[in-house]
């Protein structure tokens, strides 16, 4: 009888053992799953933050920039312009002048204030100046192994660029017959050969006063238009009264405002690995 009863208690003992196992063994990875899961949702929750916080750096409102795009033709067909200027600020058309014949052909609504004053006379002969230069240039450039299927056209793109309290940082660039071929960086005055055919007219500009001249017209003329151009746009915006709203008020929407996307983000990024792990829990890990 005693034998019979120890027989049969073995199997029982060894089978109850091997269900714990197999119970610790399943907690456990639905442990190590959820653990997976959590951080995976953490991981997702930072990229985004830090995506977001690259984005918002770009295209800052304090960076500002002026571009002139001049489209200079040598030997214009009848009742073309040999010479157009086409003004951006901030990327955003505001001008396009014929430089050839001294005539704005469209203005955007803060260049018609800026319209009756010295600066933006002096802006237009100035503009005027580089694109008879340009066409001066044009006329004697030589191109290496380039042979246009038109007339030969030369497309200057004049910029500068700044933050508030920061440098100003000035370039050109010029294109053949839309074919980008040489660089100029103001700031360094160095020049970047970009097609092979632009070597010969390096070498010229270089030892010219053209570089002086480019240097001067991107980092010193267009530095005070931009100047000129922000002084107006920020009177124009100002408002002329205050709105009466409490400061308290003020202040709770101003920071509910600028600070809820972020807040909402951030406990998203606690709130999701708990989610999921009670995700987990619930389900058993399946």
């Amino acid at each position: 009888m005693g034998g019979g009863s120890d027989s049969s208690a073995g199997p029982d003992i060894y089978c109850s053992a091997g269900r714990h196992i197999d119970r610790s063994s399943s907690q456990l990875r639905s442990r190590s799953t959820m653990a997976v899961a959590a951080s995976l949702a953490m991981l997702l929750c930072l990229l985004t933050l830090y995506l977001l916080s690259n984005w918002s750096g770009t295209g800052r409102a304090d960076a500002h920039s002026l571009w002139y795009n001049f489209n200079i033709t040598h030997l214009p067909r009848h009742g073309q312009q040999w010479c157009e200027v086409q003004g951006q600020a901030d990327q955003k058309n505001f001008l396009f002048y014929d430089c050839g014949s001294d005539k704005v052909l469209s203005m955007g609504h803060l260049e018609e204030q800026l319209d009756i004053t010295d600066a933006w006379g002096k802006q237009l002969e100035m503009l005027k100046q580089v694109g008879q230069r340009l066409r001066m240039e044009l006329a004697d450039t030589e191109l290496e192994d380039f042979t246009p299927s038109g007339p030969l056209t030369l497309q200057a793109r004049m910029s500068c660029e700044c933050e508030v309290d920061g440098p100003i940082r000035g370039s050109w660039q010029f294109s053949f017959s839309g074919q980008k071929f040489l660089l100029f960086d103001s700031n360094n005055r160095k020049w970047t050969v970009v097609q092979a055919g632009a070597r010969r007219m390096k070498e010229k500009w270089e030892d010219s006063r053209l570089t002086m001249f480019f240097q001067k017209v991107s980092m010193g003329d267009c530095k005070t238009w931009l100047r000129d151009f922000l002084m107006h746009r920020k009177k124009r915006l100002e408002p002329t009264a205050p709105p009466t709203v409490a400061p308290g008020t003020a202040h709770t929407k101003a920071m509910a405002t600028s600070l809820s996307p972020w807040s909402l983000l951030i406990i998203l990024c606690f709130i999701l690995p708990g989610i999921s792990a009670e995700s987990f829990r619930v389900t058993g890990g399946r």
